[in-house]
């Protein structure tokens, strides 16, 4: 059978990175012989829809499959309707959106199928079934398949929940071959291409805003020879050496990540790579093993300046954990970036500025500051149903733009905040710019050291001085002093 799977488009933004999740699935159809298409629609976010339908009709698929979050299902509904029409194939959806609210997307006529959880094993099953039989299975076949929702007549049909997959080696790598790899604006701090990997599903905690869906707070994780194989066939492949590890919780077991970092350098894969971590899941002599075996960024969730707030959405750190591994990070010669959320439950105009202001004395090289959406199947969002009765999910969720691109103010979607829409999107502008110009001024007290380093830090702000440093630039003449001074700067090399 030919499966074309499909990611729909975004909102305001580009996709980033290759959908994994599809590449995973369109692994394990191939390797039971299924011909694979994927259509990323989210690198195309101003092509008209009706172009890209045109793409896939041509394509002829046997079945369809789309993933969606809350934020593109109506993107993903807008997709199924159209190439039903055209393809009359049947269409399976899935994705965390599906698995939370399977009732009212399998009562759309476009969805012939609803997979909910992990896929993998599902959408094999459901595959082999319409391959076996037709578009239409038997409905004694399809209730043997776990993990699914289908419509048999008027009756919507869910059959048991499928356990999660145990062994996580005994899955393919994911079909990269299959995305258009140069086209995602994925690249290292100084302009190498990179490279997403998963060496891990799940996280225990319990954040409240933290969607745990499809694999609940379970933590399962790959081996470390499994994953040195994918980094060598990736190397081989596509000849890049750059990583991002988009674990939720790369560095949960420490155990293992020592053995990584170990056999990284053992085997001199001269690979650099980056991951997501926890601020109290790091110390500075697994951060210096962590350099020496090509980390050169990490990713922390930080989330708020202000404690009562962490513990209410029950993120388990404390302010003093983020200070400790900011600064070790840091010491360590790795670049640190910081996530930080405005908005969240009793946020007031008070706490975001201390979220700001703490953010801004981090010793952070990046930050980025979003809008706290309460998102279907997340505590947060239950908790907010529980206040507003009557609240669901609707077609304006497509508006839940959270991330903050800081060239526009972006209004806040249910806010749950005790400021006004209002002036939670001017703070959220605000964030990245102040955060931005303490770290200037950083770097002209450690260059000057004080009090010289910030006279001269307040002088740069004036208009005739920032011109007269824009002419210095146009002539080459700060270059050149750059240059001088690049023992202190922070590289991937």
């Amino acid at each position: 059978m030919h499966v074309c799977l499909i990611s729909p488009k975004w909102n305001k933004m580009v996709n980033s990175y290759p959908p994994l999740g599809l590449g995973y699935l369109a692994a394990y159809l191939e390797r039971d012989g299924h011909r694979v298409t994927v259509f990323d629609l989210g690198l195309e976010p101003n092509t008209p829809l009706a172009d890209d339908i045109a793409v896939i009709v041509a394509a002829r698929p046997d079945l369809i499959g789309l993933t969606a979050m809350s934020t593109n299902y109506e993107s993903a509904l807008a997709t199924a309707r159209a190439l039903k029409a055209q393809t009359g194939a049947p269409i399976v959806i899935g994705g965390p959106h599906a698995t939370v609210l399977p009732q009212p997307v399998i009562r759309e006529e476009c969805f012939d199928y609803l997979v909910f959880g992990e896929g993998e094993l599902t959408l094999a099953e459901l595959v082999q079934a319409i391959a076996a039989e037709g578009p239409r299975p038997t409905t004694a076949t399809l209730r043997g398949i776990r993990g699914i929702y289908f419509r048999d007549g008027d009756e919507i049909v869910s059959t048991p929940e499928r356990p999660l997959i145990r062994d996580l080696d005994g899955l393919p790598f994911p079909a990269r071959h299959l995305f258009a790899l140069s086209r995602y604006p994925l690249y290292t701090s100084d302009g190498q291409p990179m490279i997403t990997i998963l060496s891990s599903r799940g996280c225990p905690y319990n954040c409240s805003y933290c969607f745990k869906g499809i694999v609940g707070r379970t933590y399962r994780q790959r081996s470390v020879d499994n994953i040195l194989a994918e980094i060598r066939e990736v190397i081989a492949t596509y000849h890049i050496r750059n990583f991002y590890f988009i674990d939720d919780l790369f560095a949960v077991n420490e155990r293992r990540l020592r053995e990584l970092t170990q056999r990284l350098i053992d085997e001199q894969l001269d690979i650099r790579w980056q991951c997501l971590d926890r601020v109290d899941k790091v110390n500075p002599e697994i951060l210096a093993q962590m350099y020496k075996a090509g980390c050169r960024e990490i990713h922390y969730g930080i989330e708020s300046g202000n404690q009562q707030i962490l513990d209410g959405v029950g993120k388990e750190i404390t302010l003093s954990q983020v200070r400790d591994a900011i600064r070790w990070t840091a010491e360590a010669g790795i670049l640190a970036k910081g996530y930080f959320m405005l908005g969240l439950p009793g946020d007031t105009e008070e706490t975001m500025e201390q979220t700001i202001q703490f953010a801004a004395e981090l010793e952070l090289d990046e930050a980025m500051f979003s809008l706290t959406t309460p998102f279907p199947g997340t505590r947060l969002w239950n908790e907010l149903c529980k206040r507003r009765p009557g609240t669901e999910f609707n077609a304006n969720f497509a508006q839940a733009y959270y991330y903050n691109s800081y060239t526009e103010e972006i209004a806040p979607f249910l806010n749950v905040s005790e400021v006004s829409d209002q002036r939670l999107a001017h703070l959220a502008k605000e964030a990245q710019a102040r955060f931005w110009e303490a770290k200037r001024k950083r770097k002209y007290v450690r260059h000057f050291g004080r009090p010289w380093g910030e006279w001269i830090w307040r002088l740069s702000g004036l208009p005739w001085v920032r011109n007269a440093g824009r002419w210095l630039v146009n002539r080459g003449i700060y270059r050149a002093g750059q240059k001088l001074r690049q023992g202190g700067v922070h590289s991937w090399s």
